[in-house]
């Protein structure tokens, strides 16, 4: 008997202990409680992500998605703290190296901040100005609001910057991370004011514009030239989405068209497929990163792309999917598992995108110069469930 009574009370012991750690480290929710500190000036990026990598293989979190813990959030590219009486943005880092000191909304008047899975959202407390920022390759930061304003981010010491044209460059100092660019993206009206080579950027920017920060995608390689092309169609609007596959099935979407919307309709060992659907009939460009062990390719197979059922024909310059009027496709294939894939869609209501392993017995499509008019039926409509995360549904359960 002694040693049952034993059991229970570790096991008691046991359930109190797990309590309270889900208490300071979260993987959801909303984060209003106050817990745990900030860090300050002198803890770095690089602190704050080797912390959290412990924190999440602690708690068995693999792949895209944030831990937070009291102010501070932990994904698996990105980390930065909370202010939880402003709602200001301090310790913004990418892969451990510091990018901004700071990123503040003129104004704000914080409200909440709510995490779900790969995106943190940050409000203020009349629901007309946002802050999402994404766990994902490249970073992605959106603000927007419904009236005029002003967002201002302050560089990391020794960080590079330049504008031209609306698109501003941040290059990282650090000698270890010095392919990290960051670009941020405003509208062609947006006032945009350079404090010197490393000083404040201040945007000013109308009702329902975004400013957007982008970079390119720390997981791949050499792919520089390909992401610059892709911000400069960012800024003249022409691209719809950037769609990241991770580990543990992780999937992170960043709509950029309002009308957009992806969705997982399954993955398997050899095939990966999404739902695209817009209610703008306009053509739209996307971008695909995949970096996922879910696909098990052997030696010699290839990733393809099916476009509607029907395999594609990619181009071998990217620069084609940017100048393409009809369905294109590129794709780089760094590793086994890892892919960027560029794609021009032409015209919406629905799609279907099958990423799929081939072995190399099946017959190849092959790459071609040109670009292809890819005639395709149509689909039936189903449920976009992402959009309901990316388009208002969690800002209205913000300010319940």
């Amino acid at each position: 008997m002694k040693l049952k009574y034993l059991v229970m009370i570790s096991l008691s012991v046991l359930m109190v202990l797990l309590m309270i750690n889900s208490g300071l480290c979260r993987m959801g929710g909303p984060m209003n409680d106050g817990m745990g500190r900030r860090f300050d000036e002198n803890f770095s990026a690089g602190d704050m992500m080797g912390t959290g990598q412990t924190l999440r293989q602690d708690a068995g979190m693999h792949g895209m998605g944030f831990m937070h813990s009291g102010a501070c959030l932990y994904g698996q590219y990105i980390t930065f703290d909370v202010d939880n009486q402003t709602g200001s943005i301090t310790n913004y880092g990418i892969a451990g190296v510091d990018i901004f000191d700071s990123i503040v909304v003129d104004g704000f008047d914080y409200d909440k901040t709510r995490v779900s899975g790969t995106m943190t959202t940050i409000a203020d407390t009349d629901g007309t100005t946002f802050i999402r920022i994404h766990d994902n390759p490249a970073a992605v930061i959106n603000v927007i609001s419904s009236g005029d304003y002003t967002v201002n981010f302050d560089l990391a010491e020794g960080n590079s910057v330049s504008e031209e044209e609306n698109i501003i460059t941040i290059k990282a100092s650090n000698i270890e991370a010095s392919d990290i660019v960051v670009y941020i993206i405003s509208a062609s009206g947006d006032t945009i004011d350079i404090s010197g080579d490393n000083g404040l950027i201040s945007i000013t920017s109308p009702a329902d514009c975004s400013v957007v920060v982008r970079a390119v995608p720390v997981n791949m390689h050499g792919l520089d030239n390909v992401h610059g092309m892709f911000v400069r169609e960012m800024a003249g609007n022409r691209v719809g989405a950037d769609v990241n596959l991770g580990k543990g099935g992780s999937i992170s979407v960043v709509n950029y068209a309002r009308e957009m919307h992806v969705e997982l309709q399954s993955m398997t060992q050899d095939m990966i497929r999404l739902q695209v659907n817009c209610t703008d009939p306009a053509g739209r460009i996307m971008a695909f990163n995949l970096d996922n062990t879910s696909l098990v390719l052997q030696e010699r197979d290839r990733l393809r792309i099916h476009y509607d059922g029907i395999p594609m024909a990619c181009v071998d310059d990217p620069e084609l999917v940017f100048n393409a009027t009809m369905a294109t496709c590129w794709i780089s294939q760094q590793r086994r598992e890892q892919a960027q894939v560029m794609m021009y869609i032409p015209e919406f209501s629905e799609h279907t995108i099958d990423i799929v392993v081939e072995s190399d017995e099946a017959a190849e499509v092959p790459t071609t110069s040109k670009t292809t008019d890819t005639k395709v039926p149509g689909f039936a409509a189903l449920s976009a469930v992402l959009s309901l995360v990316l388009n208002g549904f969690v800002f209205k359960k913000l300010k319940k």
